[in-house]
């Protein structure tokens, strides 16, 4: 393969490696990286954690040889600046590489076009934008994160066919399968805070942690258990109707415990090492806004939100366009149209003013189907 074919091929390379650090980079951005001469790969890595190697440092140290005249191709703009490691675009160039191929410009304002630009200035053939959009979305939530000051937000959904997620009773164990649910322990894997509601908490109990043995077995046979991190969990209650002695979610990890600022209370309170209760004024409605949730996080460097919640904070995310991406676990059920809904949305009043999503990923989980979909913006 040659041209833009070949750089391609490279890209796709690093890509796949940048994506082993989505589990463990936070709250750096995922980088991959491979160092190619004469058509053969020389040197690869990939960033594992902040205040280690960047990709192009692992990738150097995994070289054979030296990397002199070769082609680095990475998936995110070498940076510029003195951090916690040295600049990665000064050290290429003091290895010498004769071309270096970059996916996608560093949105990092103490990065942003100055690696790129160092690199040019001494000699070296800048190619920017190679599988762009991939490198781009691998990073969505560090990119949104870092220019906006809020997380990305992702909406998890595990439904039937017609769209229900219980049973008039309040069963939902199990629509999905557990294929699907190991799935969704990958997702949680990959985000930095998991939040839910009341609602959600009172009738399953839920622990919104991440159980390595539940993770699949390729993630497992990839990623030490070590490097699995435990995303802090948020609560949404507004009327502090919740008791966090009884609850599992509250007795492990970091729980944010957002209850409006009811019955006196104001500002937070330590409740416990695991515990953060929260006071944030309510809404007109009386629910606790949830910008004002997603300002917060942002505000402790929270990149990736993920949201597992009813059918009443799922519709309401949606209807203000705050759920960035939505992730659906389809199951082959069909529950009738008394039981509970995935989403409760306001009505649209024509299909002009609809909400829009586009379908971004399809996979096949056995019998059920995975659908990602990403809101579209224009």
């Amino acid at each position: 393969m040659t041209g833009v074919s070949q750089d391609e091929q490279y890209m796709r390379q690093a890509l796949r490696l940048a994506a082993l650090g989505l589990y463990s980079t936070y709250p750096n951005p995922a980088v991959g990286c491979v160092f190619v001469r004469d058509g053969r790969v020389i040197g690869s890595g990939y960033h594992v954690a902040a205040g280690g190697p960047h990709a192009e440092i692992v990738a150097l140290e995994s070289a054979h040889g030296d990397v002199r005249g070769a082609t680095c191709y990475v998936s995110l703009e070498p940076c510029s600046h003195y951090g916690r490691t040295p600049p990665c675009a000064e050290r290429l160039v003091r290895e010498g590489i004769k071309r270096c191929v970059v996916a996608c410009v560093d949105p990092n304002p103490k990065v942003r076009g100055q690696g790129i630009a160092m690199l040019e200035r001494a000699g070296v053939e800048v190619l920017v934008g190679v599988l762009a959009d991939k490198a781009r979305y691998l990073n969505r939530a560090f990119f949104k994160s870092i220019v906006t000051g809020v997380p990305y937000v992702t909406v998890k959904v595990g439904m039937s066919l017609d769209a229900r997620t219980a049973l008039v009773d309040g069963s939902s164990k199990w629509i999905t399968s557990p294929r699907s649910r190991s799935h969704v322990q990958k997702l949680r894997a990959r985000c930095d805070a998991i939040i839910t509601g009341s609602g959600t908490v009172s009738a399953d109990d839920p622990r919104l942690d991440v159980r390595y043995e539940e993770l699949p077995p390729k993630v497992r046979a990839r990623i030490p258990r070590e490097r699995i991190r435990s995303p802090l969990k948020v609560v949404l209650d507004s009327r502090a109707r919740l008791d966090p002695g009884r609850y599992r979610l509250f007795s492990t990890g970091q729980v944010i415990w957002c209850t409006g600022e009811v019955e006196g209370f104001h500002g937070e309170e330590r409740l416990s090492e695991h515990v953060l209760r929260v006071g944030i004024p309510l809404n007109e409605a009386g629910h606790i806004p949830f910008t004002a949730v997603l300002e917060r996080l942002g505000g402790m460097g929270i990149r990736h939100a993920l949201v597992e919640a009813g059918g009443g904070l799922t519709g309401s995310l949606i209807d203000s366009g705050l759920a960035d991406e939505l992730v659906v676990f389809a199951a082959p059920k069909i529950l009738g149209p008394d039981t509970r809904p995935a989403f409760r949305t306001c009505n649209c009043t024509s299909m002009a003013k609809a909400i829009g999503y586009r379908l971004r990923k399809v996979r096949e989980i056995g019998d059920d189907v995975k659908l990602v979909y990403e809101l579209t913006r224009d």
